[in-house]
């Protein structure tokens, strides 16, 4: 039977089963700050020429120093399987030991988090705020705040719940913006072409890396900030937040934007072929199955539904 390094070597390549992907969340629930640490080891450049040798006294030696320090930035050749399973180590042990706690000490870097196609996931940061990332996103942030400020970076869609501290604001980097806040809640998306935030509690502030202009948001508005302007307005969707609550309110809405909603929670995807522009849908659904939801779409709409390997397709 394969150790639980064996299966986390396959984690990072995405070649896990579906009962050792529950192994891998089992083993994140229980060893945060190992898994996090074994994943930055992982995706960092440095390369160490590895050779014959015990693997797994190796990994317990390292992160057992390493976890007496408060920094969290540590380099290794990117080959788990070479450490974890059939390589040892040609420096020996203390040498290795050195050179991780030096790159440390020297380089500190961000946490990376990342979520695969029809996933998400949360994190709780070091300041006791939480983030739901949705599928297909990127969070950068470090184990724990210094500083003036609480820094972290977006790609892709997240909902924060900002622990208050009216001393150290918390700042959201994204590709257009930078999203300062004291305490609140709010849901950024941001892709290539614009950022936007919704803001559900509290006060934000939105400043444009583009134009330099800025925003305040009160609650039930938002920003959109591109290369070139940034606006406010008031929230016209009420289904910003679906992705993580499951629930959905449509009243008259455009078929397409159904469509679109739906995608962002579920995760077979719904692909609408010749949609009629006057077709518009009314309903509410509350983490409903999508077989369900497509059966009352389709019915409602005179829709027909053709189900595809990951796909269901609507004419």
């Amino acid at each position: 039977m394969e150790n639980i390094y064996e299966i986390l070597e396959k984690h990072f390549q995405q070649q896990t089963t579906e009962n050792e992907e529950l192994l891998v969340k089992k083993f994140r629930k229980n060893n945060k700050r190992e898994y996090f640490m074994l994943k930055q080891l992982w995706h960092s450049n440095t390369k160490i020429e590895v050779s014959d040798y015990d693997s797994k006294k190796a990994w317990v030696k390292v992160l057992a120093r390493a976890n007496q320090l408060n920094s969290h930035s540590i380099s290794i050749y990117p080959k788990l399987r070479q450490v974890a399973a059939v390589a040892l180590i040609v420096i020996v042990g203390s040498l290795f030991a050195y050179f991780v706690l030096q790159q440390m000490n020297s380089n500190p870097a961000m946490i990376e988090m990342a979520t695969l196609e029809h996933q998400t996931d949360s994190v709780l940061l070091a300041d006791g705020s939480t983030v739901w990332l949705n599928q297909n996103s990127k969070l950068y942030y470090p184990q724990n705040f210094k500083g003036k400020t609480r820094n972290v970076k977006l790609e892709g869609e997240a909902y924060f719940v900002v622990a208050k501290n009216a001393e150290i604001p918390f700042k959201v980097e994204t590709q257009h913006s930078t999203i300062t806040v004291l305490g609140t809640t709010f849901n950024v998306f941001t892709d290539t072409l614009q950022t936007e935030i919704n803001l559900q509690s509290g006060k934000v502030n939105v400043q444009s890396v583009y134009t330099q202009s800025s925003v305040n948001l009160l609650p039930n508005y938002k920003a959109v900030a591109d290369k070139t302007t940034l606006t406010k307005s008031s929230i016209d969707n009420p289904n910003y937040l679906s992705w993580k609550t499951g629930v959905f309110v449509f009243e008259n809405t455009p078929l397409e934007t159904v469509v679109h909603d739906l995608n962002r929670f579920y995760k077979k995807q719904i692909v609408l072929i010749a949609p009629k522009p006057e077709q518009q849908f009314t309903a509410r659904f509350n983490n409903a199955k999508l077989d369900d939801v497509l059966e009352i779409l389709s019915l409602t709409c005179n829709l027909s539904i053709k189900e595809n390997n990951q796909t269901y397709e609507i004419r």
